[in-house]
């Protein structure tokens, strides 16, 4: 209520003014159509709107941006004040006096107080689809956000009741944030989430499969996939064909064997659910007794090393299962060392690991040295993996090991550690 009089008043206030200004200038009024002011600011659908100036009386017509309003539809008319209701229809923008001598526009914009109201959301679409927005005052939302921090603001349609929206290929699953304008613009979210359909992963042939020929995998969705990743190399953004239930892409020649990905719009990756073996590929290496690393850190065993890089869950370059260890070396005789454990000797007969070169690793010397033992050279083969069976009286192996150092001889480049332990 104190609201309203604020405007009442700001509106009295403004009419005293002109009508002091149009009872001077009577003699010389031109008889043209002025449009002086109109208020109040954030009046609501529904609500008076008051429009002062001159020869008011001569307009026949008021048009908002959306609806249109007739002389007989107003509540009052004077050659100084025009008073109406404001259509459901109207939205922000420009006001237009229609009148016989032409059109008067406003220089200002009119704005309301829009209670936009969010009835009903679709629940699960597709990325892609149109989903469908239902309420009262729809027509008010300015921005729609998905979850995935992706905005739309050119709608397929909109209405009062209605809004139409096409789903962003990179929206994710989550709950909308609708922003609004008028003169009290809000942002809120919905109440429920919109579920949207991300790929699936059925099946991958052939399998086993040759590098650079074609790999067809089946699914659902798979229309929605960006790229698909192998292992051992880059994305692969580019497909001999692509539908909703089939992709058929060429396979890089340096992939390596293990599951492969299919990367959604949205960034959502999904695995096979068996891993792409090649022709020609090694054969599975026999189970370790003792492990020290397999697909990830065993029986306790953290990296005590030094001046080398590490990473233990590296998918690049895999001998066995699903991750190797990355060792990159600076040139200063640092060390990948497998400590904090204990494994009596007893019973085993090997050390057993095996190695893959990378860059600048071909033909180094990796000096391989367990607890109480001696050290064993080996020598680095780039671009294939070696398994090392090493017996135990190579390395002078003592009746208990406490840690196992893979050491660098003062050279920089990458190797590939996996399935290291006894047997």
């Amino acid at each position: 209520m104190k609201t309203t009089y604020k405007y009442l008043l700001t509106v009295l206030g403004l009419m005293m003014v002109l009508f002091g200004s149009c009872k001077k200038d009577d003699d010389t009024n031109s008889g043209a159509v002025e449009l002086l002011s109109f208020g109040p600011a954030g009046v609501k659908h529904g609500e008076e709107v008051i429009i002062l100036g001159h020869n008011l009386d001569k307009v026949t017509a008021i048009d908002f941006v959306g609806a249109s309003v007739g002389q007989g539809d107003f509540k009052e008319q004077t050659p100084e004040r025009i008073v109406l209701s404001v259509p459901q229809a109207a939205e922000r923008g420009r006001i237009v006096l229609k009148t016989p001598g032409g059109d008067i526009t406003s220089k200002g914009l009119i704005d309301f107080d829009v209670p936009v109201k969010v009835t009903s959301v679709t629940a699960a679409a597709r990325p892609g689809d149109q989903i469908s927005i239902k309420g009262e005052y729809v027509n008010w939302i300015s921005a729609v956000e998905f979850a995935g921090d992706t905005i739309v603001k050119d709608f397929v349609s909109r209405s009062m009741t209605e809004l139409i929206v096409k789903v962003p290929l990179s929206a994710k699953t989550g709950k909308l944030i609708l922003s609004t304008g008028g003169t009290e613009a809000v942002s809120f979210e919905t109440e429920a989430a919109l579920t949207l359909a991300v790929p699936t992963v059925g099946a991958i042939a052939p399998n086993p499969a040759e590098k650079g020929k074609q790999l067809i995998i089946t699914g659902d969705n798979l229309d929605l996939v960006k790229e698909v990743l192998f292992k051992g190399t880059g994305p692969v953004g580019s497909f001999v064909s692509k539908s909703k239930d089939r992709i058929v892409v060429s396979i890089p020649d340096t992939a390596s064997k293990g599951k492969v990905t299919v990367v959604s719009y949205s960034g959502i990756k999904v695995e096979s659910p068996v891993a792409l073996l090649f022709v020609g590929d090694l054969p599975d290496l026999a189970p370790l007794g003792y492990a020290l690393f397999a697909d990830k850190l065993e029986n306790g065993a953290q990296n005590w090393g030094w001046s080398a890089d590490v990473v233990f869950d590296n998918t690049e370059r895999v001998r066995e299962g699903d991750a190797a260890i990355q060792v990159k070396y600076q040139g200063s005789w640092g060390a990948l060392k497998f400590a904090n454990f204990s494994v009596s000797t007893t019973g085993y007969s090997e050390l057993t690991f095996s190695i893959y070169g990378g860059e600048g690793s071909d033909g180094k010397v990796i000096k391989v040295i367990p607890s109480g033992g001696s050290a064993y050279d080996v020598t680095v083969e780039a671009g294939k993996w070696v398994e090392y069976r090493i017996p135990k009286a190579n390395v002078g192996m003592a009746a208990s090991m406490t840690d196992l150092t893979f050491q660098d001889t003062g050279w920089s480049g990458t190797v590939y550690i996996d399935h290291v332990g006894l047997r």
